[in-house]
């Protein structure tokens, strides 16, 4: 059990994964809610970081109130938020936006509003209200070599019973249509990496993330420097695990085994 505590004894916060770590479609997995109350009674720094950028900040924030209590907003960091912060670096401000409703919005309050004439880009959301319309207009501008991002590359997203087609589905698709890959800004690549550092003020050596899916949350801590911890409740297996040149410092069946891990690492330095 030491050896497998001593990877978290220089672990200062922690930053998590939501879909398939903490809860799956809004239903807590076992033992999120008390290792959240564990980090907030020792008073370790948390945030939580999503690719889902379906929705908006303020849904995720009334969502993880089923987490034990509302997270401040800068505790909540999604690949929206890395995605604004890109296109305000880089000066594009009218992209054509493939997103939902509510994510439109949300991006037209930073000053980034959709453009169905003359974009300056294509950014792909998780759009879940994607129809052909915005398909076809999207391949046009893909095609004709207007700057292509995306938030997030997963393929599924999990949830009870299966999966649902992610942005890395549309990606694939897209890609069929014109030969054109996205430049990809979430998890695992480098702005979310800065954006996680930031917000909690440590290096990556002193931040463990803890998420459930191999080619992002687990890449990500491996090339960064985090202690990345791999969570068996979500899109990875065993078999996937053991098959993959992705190690993670850490594999745990859930929060309820980190949990435990946290309490004898505690009881071993006491």
């Amino acid at each position: 059990m030491r050896d497998r505590t001593s990877r978290l004894d220089a672990v200062e916060a922690f930053a998590f994964d939501l879909d398939g770590t903490l809860y799956l479609q809004g239903t807590p997995l076992p033992g999120a809610v008390e290792l959240l109350e564990r980090l907030r009674a020792d008073g370790i720094p948390h945030l939580f970081m999503t690719n889902n950028s379906s929705v908006s900040k303020a849904t995720y924030l009334e969502k993880l109130k089923v987490l034990g209590g509302p997270p401040a907003e800068e505790q909540v960091l999604t690949s929206n938020d890395v995605a604004l912060h890109h296109l305000q670096q880089a000066g594009l401000h009218r992209p054509y936006l493939l997103a939902t409703r509510e994510v439109r919005e949300e991006y037209a309050g930073y000053g980034i509003r959709h453009t169905e004439d003359n974009p300056d880009c294509v950014l792909l959301t998780f759009d879940m209200e994607l129809d052909f319309r915005r398909i076809a207009a999207a391949s046009r501008f893909i095609a004709a070599g207007l700057p292509y991002l995306a938030t997030h590359p997963d393929v599924t997203c999990p949830v009870p019973g299966g999966f649902l087609p992610d942005a890395g589905s549309f990606i694939e698709m897209f890609a069929a249509a014109t030969g054109r890959r996205p430049e990809v800004l979430g998890k695992p690549h480098d702005g979310t990496v800065r954006a996680i550092t930031d917000r909690l003020g440590l290096p990556a050596e002193k931040i463990a993330f803890a998420g459930d899916r191999l080619t992002t949350d687990i890449l990500m801590g491996v090339n960064a420097g985090f202690v990345s911890i791999l969570t068996l409740t979500g899109v990875t297996g065993k078999e996937e695990l053991a098959a993959s040149t992705v190690r993670p410092d850490l594999t745990v069946s859930g929060m309820q085994e980190l949990l435990g891990l946290l309490r004898a690492g505690s009881a071993a330095g006491a």
